[in-house]
């Protein structure tokens, strides 16, 4: 279920929650306000000490929602950073084994390009359900082993192996960040306290004396609000999962096509021997 909620477009998940939060409040003003005024009544109370209430809690409710809302946020900037990272590893490692002698050059660029196409094409659709990509380590082990099997018979070539793995160590790291933020979200107490909050929200304002028309009014407005701040934490807790705002592979796809790019253009030395 989550997972279809995750896939739909903002307008109808911005829909669903108005009818939802918003109609629940209403409900509760038909069936659940008479009960709350009594309860409130019995104990001397009335509007301004409600509205005393309603504030002070009011404070750290927000408080709490905004903190949870700027981390979800900051999270989802953090994995596409890390993501754009990992790319930008990935191709300077492939410019880095652009100096290995030939045939491991043309053999580590195919791997390379080969292990770009596996991240876009098989890692991110399970990044998509929230799930955690495995075996990607076979295909840097082989990558690895390709970077090992230089031999070094210059000054040179110990400075080519020392870049080129030194990019690899940066582009596996980043990539154990990244399907590790596959499974990253919001603790589950934490969203006890939200709803939690929700809750007592309602039970607060159904507490107010007031014209009916005016409760449906304020209130509406009120959960439907809480129903959209609900809503942006949802859709950004899980960095990759939203259809629309959930973090693309567009670094990689780039990448991929640099690389395909420079493996078709021809060598210097058969531009210069062509003339």
């Amino acid at each position: 279920m989550s997972s279809l909620l995750y896939q739909q477009p903002i307008a109808i998940l911005a829909a669903l929650v108005a009818v939802v939060f918003v109609g629940v409040y209403w409900i509760g003003c038909v069936a659940l306000r008479p009960f709350f005024r009594i309860l409130v009544r019995s104990y001397g109370g009335d509007n301004e000490i409600v509205g005393s209430v309603l504030a002070a809690f009011g404070v750290l409710y927000g408080l709490l929602m905004s903190l949870i809302a700027v981390a979800a946020y900051q999270n989802v900037n953090d994995v596409e950073s890390q993501a754009v990272s990992e790319a930008s590893a990935l191709l300077a490692l492939y410019r880095a084994v652009g100096e290995y002698p030939l045939p491991l050059r043309e053999d580590l660029e195919v791997q390379l390009i080969d292990y770009c196409s596996t991240i876009i094409e098989d890692e991110w659709p399970l990044l998509r359900q929230g799930m955690h990509p495995r075996g990607s380590h076979i295909r840097l082990e082989a990558i690895f082993q390709g970077l090992m099997a230089i031999e070094h018979n210059s000054r040179r070539d110990e400075l080519i192996q020392a870049r080129a793995i030194s990019h690899f160590e940066a582009m596996a790291d980043q990539g154990r960040i990244r399907r590790y933020a596959s499974v990253s979200a919001i603790p589950i107490p934490m969203w006890y306290v939200v709803i939690v909050g929700t809750i007592i929200n309602y039970g607060l304002m159904w507490s107010f004396d007031m014209r009916f028309v005016t409760q449906l009014f304020l209130g509406g407005m009120l959960a439907f609000f809480l129903g959209a701040l609900i809503l942006l934490i949802a859709v950004l807790e899980r960095p990759y999962r939203s259809v629309q705002f959930g973090v693309p592979p567009d670094a990689f796809v780039l990448a991929r096509e640099v690389m395909i790019e420079d493996e078709n253009v021809p060598p210097v030395e058969l531009i210069r021997g062509g003339r």
